[in-house]
């Protein structure tokens, strides 16, 4: 697959969750996952964070330079 994008917006609710959880169940040993999403609801991100870390995913966060959007990037841990 290589990269991948999600925008999860206007909100985290459980349709997004489940976009996610989707997603990282055809991803492969050298795939990456990018979500995006507004920078208001980054307090939203927990449920996020729990899937990434029960389904074995490394993650990291960051803001966009406008402020405007919160990036989640995540990839499967090494073995």
């Amino acid at each position: 697959m290589g990269k991948i994008n999600l925008t999860l917006q206007p909100e985290i609710d459980a349709d997004a969750v489940d976009r996610v959880k989707k997603t990282l169940v055809q991803m492969g040993p050298y795939d990456e996952l990018s979500i995006s999403i507004e920078s208001a609801d980054a307090h939203q991100a927990d449920r996020i964070y729990s899937f990434l870390d029960e389904s074995g995913f490394q993650y990291q966060t960051r803001g966009s330079h406008d402020g405007k959007t919160y990036l989640i990037n995540a990839r499967l841990k090494p073995n």
